[in-house]
């Protein structure tokens, strides 16, 4: 028995680092070369829409991988919608405020925000419609699907599942902030890494909160919550510059 759940857990978690790995890097790379002939037009819809396709073939193919469980999670949720919401609220609640006192913590050593975060300024300033809707929409339900839902039949433990599902969500958010992945620029900018911190505490309560509710509508709720009100504060915090 121990035998066989051991086999369907590390089945479990090979495929969710298979589902990161092929949004990371194989669906890019053939999107990529589908799209390559709209580089070379300077157009601000083209720039919008171009990058937004390739999250929308994303939400698609992940709804279709998980139609099966998503409906079920989604009558759910509809039926139990106002303690679900509340619930969604204080997951948001609980992991801001580790979120907040690591990053006062890590401005008295880093001389700069995340990488992760500046590149998403940046994303924003440039390509704003694009940014707006993937960062506070689209973005959080392909993350809660893929760093949540696909290792949830991997641990089964509630606290190693969110700890581990947080380290592999921070890591790659850390990671993606590097300009480069040579060691000598690693070293460089090695207080980066203290954003493991932040991005996986806030990481780890939603991912709590799935394991402990199974409906990954309430966790997505409270990340689509998180990035609207970040996009909204860098919008704001501009205007006033």
């Amino acid at each position: 028995m121990k035998k066989e759940q051991n086999k369907t857990s590390i089945k479990y978690f090979f495929f969710g680092i298979l589902l990161i790995i092929t949004y990371q890097i194989i669906l890019p790379l053939i999107y990529s070369l589908i799209t390559s002939p709209l580089d070379e037009i300077n157009n601000f819809w083209i720039s919008n829409f171009t990058p937004l396709g390739y999250y929308l073939i994303v939400t698609i193919l992940l709804c279709i991988l998980f139609k099966n469980s998503l409906k079920i999670e989604a009558q759910d949720f509809l039926k139990n919608k106002k303690s679900y919401i509340k619930k969604a609220f204080a997951t948001w609640g609980k992991g801001i405020l580790f979120m907040i006192l690591s990053n006062i913590i890590i401005m008295q050593i880093a001389t700069n925000i995340a990488g992760n975060e500046e590149q998403n300024r940046m994303i924003l300033q440039e390509l704003p419609i694009f940014a707006i809707i993937t960062m506070c929409f689209i973005g959080p339900f392909i993350e809660e699907l893929l760093f949540r839902k696909s290792f949830k039949g991997a641990f089964h433990n509630k606290y190693i599942y969110a700890t581990i599902t947080a380290l592999i969500f921070a890591s790659l958010h850390v990671i993606n902030g590097f300009e480069s992945y040579t060691l000598q620029n690693i070293l460089t900018n090695w207080t980066q890494l203290l954003y493991f911190i932040p991005y996986g505490s806030l990481a780890f309560f939603f991912g709590l909160t799935y394991y402990e509710t199974n409906n990954i509508f309430i966790s997505t709720l409270a990340h689509c919550f998180h990035n609207t009100l970040s996009i909204i504060l860098i919008l704001i915090s501009g205007i006033l510059i």
